[in-house]
């Protein structure tokens, strides 16, 4: 029995996915040239800016110097302690700290 639930809970999600990707299919098929060339563009557009980030039309390109059509992403920095680096600095006494710090 308890095999089958693990079963389902491994698979539930997979059918789920399978589920709405067929139902968006079907949406796609019902659409007209018109609207479908726009839903085409709006999901273009939108994995742009996913992808790339939003455009900044103040912002200056520092490479071509054109304005307008930069793009600007937000980037997580991983921050705190390093377990390899806090290992190391425990097995040498701390002296590979002096060398690399611990972040």
């Amino acid at each position: 029995m308890e095999w089958f639930v693990m079963f389902l809970c491994a698979i539930g999600p997979i059918a789920l996915g399978i589920q709405a990707a067929k139902e968006e299919q079907d949406k796609v098929a019902q659409m007209s040239p018109e609207e479908l060339s726009k839903y085409r563009k709006e999901q273009a557009e939108q994995h742009e800016m996913t992808t790339y980030g939003t455009i900044k039309p103040q912002m200056i390109c520092p490479h071509c110097q054109t304005k307008g059509s930069v793009r600007t992403k937000p980037v997580t920095k991983k921050t705190g302690i390093s377990g390899g680096k806090a290992t190391a600095a425990l097995l040498t006494g701390g002296v590979s700290m002096l060398a690399t710090g611990l972040s």
